[in-house]
């Protein structure tokens, strides 16, 4: 019946004023009393900023008392304001609860891309700058605190994996991190989880150097004892899912064996739709009324098609969290990459960034 309800509730809303909802129709009224103001988010401040390393910048935000909390390895999406519009990418906190439940801070340590459009803008804020951010997602984090652990993080996975040891309060059974890092002067939150393994005899950090120590000896540490302990990878993707397999081939069953996904493995985008190993299907991106035949080749995403027709589509976190991409597709059927789960034939909204084309598709932009 709620779910009924719903529907029909979207559905006058679209008709009263174009919108799947008359919050986003009254917007901008809204946001002329609450400046920054996103329906379904929270405001944070920033409160203070610093380096981690030279790429990876900490920001410590005071959040609004009505946002919900987390769960230690739970990651949200940060919204800001630029150039006329809002965009978002995800970002996982990597601070302890007890900041969050004592002074309601969380810290985010975000990786800084030069060339890219989101990230340098991290950077240009100043203290007492609005933000916005989501509720907490996902369902990675340490599911039993009881077993044997061993953690995985290379780069920025990091951050949801020190989230979750530096929160933890009663230790009761042995922890190990593995942390991959190019030097030592790459190692985010270094400091603070060489603290806790100083105070926690349960504790056990171990630096694995990529400039000096080749993957396969960070995998013959992982498969010396695998005796009924839990993993929890984060990394690359492909690193991470090296490391995965490698687990697996071992013994370690699929259960013991929780990842998180830094970006999806997709095929890099050519020029060359000639092979004939892909299935090519023609397509129909509309934008502003006007048409644009292409060919697209079934093993890309759309948004990479859509790219290497320079048709130039919005674009977030290319791994189907943000929704930045989302648009209509009138006609057609798609593949989620994420799950295999096929759409229907018909008008619905779709995201470029997960979706490969499986039949003729037209899709508006």
């Amino acid at each position: 019946m709620k779910s009924l309800f719903a529907r029909l509730w979207r559905s006058f809303c679209l008709m009263l004023g174009n919108q799947p909802s008359l919050t986003l129709y009254f917007l901008p009224l809204l946001q002329r009393f609450w400046p920054g103001f996103v329906p379904g988010q929270y405001r944070a401040h920033l409160v203070a900023k610093q380096w981690q390393t030279a790429d990876m910048l900490q920001l410590t935000f005071q959040v609004s008392g009505r946002w919900p909390g987390f769960v230690p390895g739970q990651h949200l999406l940060l919204t800001l304001y630029h150039n006329g519009r809002y965009i978002s990418r995800p970002f996982s906190i990597c601070s302890a609860l007890s900041l969050w439940q004592s002074r309601q801070r969380i810290q985010l340590c975000c990786k800084i891309n030069s060339p890219g459009e989101f990230t340098p803008l991290l950077n240009q804020l100043q203290n007492g700058a609005v933000v916005n951010i989501s509720q907490a997602q996902g369902d990675f984090y340490w599911q039993q605190p009881a077993a044997p652990s061993v953690f995985v993080a290379a780069g920025s996975g990091i951050t949801p994996i020190a989230a979750m040891l530096l929160s933890q309060r009663h230790w009761l059974a042995p922890a190990t991190l593995h942390y991959r890092v190019r030097g030592t002067e790459n190692a985010a939150l270094l400091k603070e989880l060489k603290q806790l393994a100083d105070k926690q005899p349960l504790f056990t950090l171990l630096l694995s150097d990529s400039l000096t120590e080749p993957a396969e000896m960070l995998q013959q540490q992982l498969c010396a004892d695998l005796n009924n302990k839990q993993f929890y990878l984060c990394g690359p993707q492909t690193f991470m899912q090296q490391l995965r397999n490698t687990l697996s081939r071992h013994g370690v069953p699929a259960e013991h064996i929780k990842q998180e996904q830094f970006g999806l493995a997709l095929p890099a985008a050519t020029t060359d739709l000639s092979s004939t190993n892909n299935l090519l299907l023609s397509a129909n991106f509309i934008r502003a009324g006007i048409s644009t035949a292409v060919m697209l080749n079934s093993q890309y995403s759309l948004l990479q098609s859509a790219e290497q027709h320079n048709l130039a589509p919005r674009f977030g976190c290319r791994m189907g969290v943000c929704f930045q991409c989302v648009c209509d597709k009138v006609s057609g059927q798609v593949r989620d990459i994420r799950s295999g789960a096929l759409s229907g034939h018909g008008a619905e909204q779709i995201q470029l960034c997960v979706s490969q084309p499986v039949t003729e598709l037209v899709i508006k932009l």
